[in-house]
């Protein structure tokens, strides 16, 4: 992002409501960066180092509007995550995109409706970002 990117940040008034991501990743350094990235672009950004602590998130806010899920942590995979989640909480699978971050060319089938890979730049990451966001938006939002 270069410093004309970051400036238009900080003129930025939007009227509307800021897009909430959940970001899944076992390591703080890549959760600290792309928080910060996607914070700068007006989004509201929640972290969280394992599935647990991402449920203990999501029980307590609003549905989100993008999931980012790292596809390879220490002590449970990306897919795993997904499947607990479809368990604990169908309606987000159903109505959230999840997308993987992976360093991976490509992931297993699964209800993710794709992947970002990791190592690519930060305009490329918000581009994508806000690809899946607007993917999810066109989803159904009622819960019945």
């Amino acid at each position: 992002m270069n410093s004309f990117s970051l400036m238009r940040h900080f003129d930025h008034h939007d009227p509307t409501p800021h897009k909430v991501v959940l970001i899944v990743d076992d390591a703080p350094e890549i959760l600290s960066l792309n928080k910060l990235i996607l914070e700068l672009e007006g989004l509201t950004v929640f972290t969280s180092r394992n599935s647990r602590e991402a449920f203990a998130i999501l029980s307590e806010i609003n549905r989100p509007d993008l999931i980012l899920v790292d596809m390879q942590m220490d002590n449970e995979t990306g897919i795993d995550f997904l499947e607990t989640l479809e368990e604990r909480m169908p309606e987000i699978v159903d109505r959230v995109p999840i997308v993987f971050l992976t360093a991976m060319s490509d992931v297993p089938k699964s209800r993710a409706c794709g992947f970002i890979r990791k190592a690519i730049d930060n305009d490329e990451f918000v581009a994508q970002v806000n690809r899946f966001i607007e993917m999810g938006a066109r989803k159904p939002r009622s819960l019945h």
